[in-house]
């Protein structure tokens, strides 16, 4: 059975379309509500992703005041004051709610501008940890020297005549992105001393992005092995040794989030979804999705 799509995709077009935003050809939006009165209405204006849509962009949040409630993923979150908030291209992402006091700064790139820090050695490991922990608290070292780099870029983007203004924002964003990075290596050597980049995290690079591509209809271990030329332990044991966490974990998180997507859209019925995702049957079906989200695809339905 073909699949329609079930989130709407969210473009930087769509991003730069909204009201008080800034950008440079659409590679790097700035968005924020810092100078506007302090209420619900204003706070909502920056509510950009109202059900869930799949970001085409890698896009951070920095809350000042107040706070919100957020999707990642059909995951909960919640951000407060001094939050920080991480999304990269292809999650799907959702404001929840916003309290009327809340302050903050959105910033977002293209891929091409991005992709400027994936050479750093430690950068699947970064990204790994980001993806876990995509709401994280920020210190206060840290966060003014974010927000003054936003603001430099901010009146920056009013230099029309500046000849060389599309080079000095790609400045300021690789700063901000090289400093962000080096943020997340000192908080993560807190939990985890080893952010070499190495074979193994080559392999799990490569079998993440097997794992993007055949989620669909495939969730053996043995399968993903194969396309890697590993034996299925090996696999299992750097993955595990490598994010904390198994192989098969990271394979499901791929399923479900289809799966509660396909359920959520009312486009499908349970039979069709279970075909869709290429279960033997709707009972295997369901007793997979109950044992990974602890309710049936019934109940999660009409939850």
């Amino acid at each position: 059975m073909k699949r329609e799509n079930v989130f709407l995709n969210l473009d930087l077009s769509d991003l730069s379309a909204q009201p008080g935003a800034l950008h440079i050809d659409n590679k790097i939006i700035l968005i924020d509500n810092l100078d506007d009165v302090a209420d619900e209405e204003n706070a909502n204006s920056l509510s950009f992703a109202n059900y869930p849509m799949k970001l085409s962009f890698t896009i951070g949040l920095i809350v000042l005041s107040g706070g919100m409630k957020v999707k990642i993923n059909l995951e909960d979150f919640e951000a407060r004051a001094g939050d920080a908030i991480v999304v990269f291209k292809g999650n799907i992402g959702e404001f929840c709610s916003l309290l009327p006091d809340t302050r903050m700064v959105v910033i977002a790139f293209s891929d091409e501008l991005f992709n400027v820090v994936k050479h750093i050695n430690t950068a699947l490991s970064i990204q790994q940890y980001i993806y876990t922990n995509p709401v994280f608290h920020l210190d206060e070292e840290f966060l003014d020297e974010a927000l003054d780099i936003y603001k430099k870029m901010k009146a920056k983007m009013t230099e029309t005549n500046n000849i060389f203004l599309e080079g000095i924002l790609h400045g300021y964003a690789q700063v901000l992105m090289y400093s962000a990075y080096n943020y997340f290596v000192q908080r993560k050597k807190n939990t985890d001393n080893s952010l070499e980049c190495n074979r193994n995290q080559e392999i799990y690079k490569l079998f993440m992005q097997s794992v993007q591509k055949n989620y669909m209809h495939e969730r053996s271990i043995t399968y993903y092995a194969g396309v890697l030329c590993i034996s299925p332990k090996y696999l299992s044991q750097v993955i595990k040794n490598v994010t904390g966490r198994l192989a098969s974990e990271w394979i499901a998180d791929y399923v479900i989030l289809e799966a509660k997507a396909l359920l959520k859209s009312n486009k499908y019925t349970v039979q069709q979804v279970c075909d869709m995702l290429n279960f033997a049957n709707q009972s295997f079906f369901g007793k997979y999705f109950k044992r990974k989200t602890g309710v049936s695809p019934k109940a999660y339905i009409k939850s």
